[in-house]
């Protein structure tokens, strides 16, 4: 008489963790190789390998452990932002229909052709460091986030694009004009620094701290969201549309970056070697990875941070930077009369919409006063 064996989850015969798999993580868990590896990053004179835990000073001891709170995948996501993309073009063609643009005042046009226009080429910016994010991110679940953003963010620089070209038919160049704001106004000096900043910022996690867990919940709220009452006040459906889409991504960015975050800053590994060594790493015959080929990893210092105190560290140094590229912009605010008191529209921003979803996620945050003196 045989004993069926009783079944035992491992990670790699098993792709999905919940108690009854579903669609999303059928097709996005595990796709990354971790062992048996036949290609290797050569062009990096670390000599790491391609998907290697020495790219952020993160740990973790499980990098496919993570899942996105809205469980996008390829078609679901695609579904999604078509919708999306159909209410921009149908906000765009109304506007064009009922006359909105042409009627739109000469000082509005003027205000939004400095202050709205260079914001396609941060967006676009942003968006090729997340396409570092999406080369060296460990797990498939993090890294198809990060393409979907990386898609949203082109997508954004796009529709702010087709945006300019519609106003220039009735207002003057917008395009060519806002690109020399962008380089030679000295309100967008910090913005810019900032984003050129984050395009050298080798860690992929801490890219993600930049953007997504200071900058854009700055920028993203002021200019996705509270300039939206100055353009209603002016009769600007045009503008307002597209900002109310975007918004709609900008809340997604937020949520899949601060679930990942809270997700890292309570794993406690303590080696970033860990997930590896679960995996049956260093019993593999065939592992090259231990001083035979590559570098050995067991000589390369460990942390001593926590997560939570390496996150920390990231949202000091890159939020006050942020803060204060963003108030940067207030003179321009000012020359244009745009209604707005700068500094009290972003203490509001980080009162009501930064500081509650930092507690949400019971992430470390501090007030910075110092950005306002």
């Amino acid at each position: 008489m045989t004993t069926k064996p009783d079944f035992k989850k491992t990670i790699r015969d098993q792709a999905w963790d919940y108690k009854t798999k579903n669609e999303y993580e059928d097709v996005t868990v595990r796709q990354q190789p971790y062992v048996h590896m036949h290609y290797r990053h050569i062009f990096d004179e670390r000599d790491y390998d391609i998907y290697d835990p020495r790219y952020t000073r993160l740990k973790s001891s499980d990098w496919e452990a993570y899942r996105d709170p809205k469980k996008f995948w390829y078609t679901t996501y695609v579904n999604n932002r078509k919708k999306m993309a159909e209410e921009v073009e149908n906000g765009f063609n109304y506007a064009n229909e009922l006359g909105v643009i042409e009627n739109l005042s000469p000082e509005w046009a003027d205000a939004v052709r400095n202050l709205y226009t260079p914001l396609r080429h941060l967006e676009y910016g942003e968006n090729v460091q997340m396409q570092h994010v999406i080369r060296y991110a460990l797990g498939s679940a993090i890294e198809q986030c990060a393409t979907y953003q990386a898609y949203d963010k082109t997508g954004r620089a796009q529709w702010i694009s087709q945006w300019a070209m519609n106003m220039q038919e009735h207002h003057g160049d917008f395009l060519t004009h806002g690109k020399q704001v962008l380089l030679n106004e000295p309100a967008f000096q910090p913005l810019r620094r900032y984003v050129e900043e984050v395009l050298v910022t080798d860690d992929w996690a801490e890219v993600l701290v930049a953007e997504n867990l200071t900058l854009d919940l700055l920028l993203g709220n002021l200019m996705y969201r509270e300039f939206n009452k100055e353009a209603i006040k002016h009769g600007d459906t045009h503008l307002s549309i597209m900002n109310l889409v975007i918004a709609k991504q900008l809340d997604w960015h937020r949520d899949w970056a601060f679930s990942l975050f809270k997700m890292l800053a309570q794993d406690k590994a303590e080696s970033r070697w860990d997930y590896l060594k679960a995996l049956g790493y260093e019993d593999w015959e065939g592992d090259y990875r231990w001083g035979r080929t590559l570098s050995d990893p067991r000589e390369t210092p460990e942390e001593t941070l926590s997560n939570e105190e390496i996150i920390q560290d990231w949202v000091d140094k890159w939020y006050p930077k942020a803060f204060e590229a963003v108030l940067a912009l207030a003179p321009l605010f000012e020359k244009h009369g745009i209604d707005i008191d700068l500094p009290a529209t972003l203490k509001k921003i980080e009162e009501e919409a930064i500081i509650p979803i930092y507690k949400k996620y019971k992430l470390p945050f501090k007030q910075y006063e110092i950005a306002l003196s």
